[in-house]
């Protein structure tokens, strides 16, 4: 698990799970972000299907086009 990676390399982590949220992902991890104040925010970047992303969205769109700090992403 990446949060036990971090930890060990004496990174302070905090890990938290969220279920059942009305919040698409991108808005969620923005949720967090503002919540916490953090000042970054790293994540893998990918695609899915256009229809599956005109049905349920994307966490990497969301987080492009509405991000309110600076993010890595990775692809």
């Amino acid at each position: 698990m990446i949060s036990e990676h971090l930890a060990h390399h004496g990174i302070n982590v905090k890990l938290e799970v969220s279920r059942g949220s009305s919040q698409s992902t991108g808005d969620t991890i923005m949720t967090y972000a503002d919540a916490y104040g953090h000042d970054l925010i790293v994540m893998g970047a990918y695609g899915h299907s256009r229809m599956r992303e005109i049905v349920l969205g994307g966490a990497t769109r969301t987080m492009m086009k509405e991000m309110k700090v600076p993010v890595l992403m990775s692809h």
